[in-house]
């Protein structure tokens, strides 16, 4: 994640956070290795666009400081059918 000296806009790295988030992640490694790198691929590529779509969205919607009621606001523009999990 990074935030500028001059702003309190939350932004993420979307390289970092998908790195984060893959290491993250254990696959059982009873699978075939080609069934295991395209599941990590999947969630790289999931948490890369997520964390574009949330930057996105911050920088959108949101100046100034973050606090909770701007948070879940920007929680709720996240949430679809994909990601109701939240």
């Amino acid at each position: 994640m990074t935030e500028s000296e001059d702003s309190c806009n939350l932004s993420l790295d979307r390289r970092k956070f998908a790195e984060m988030v893959v290491s993250s992640h254990q696959v059982s490694d009873e699978l075939d290795p080609e069934a295991i790198v395209k599941r990590k691929l999947t969630l790289y590529l999931s948490a890369y666009y997520l964390a574009d779509r949330f930057n996105k969205l911050e920088n959108a919607h949101f100046e100034g400081a973050m606090n909770s009621e701007r948070y879940q606001k920007l929680l709720n523009e996240l949430k679809d059918e994909k990601f109701g999990d939240w």
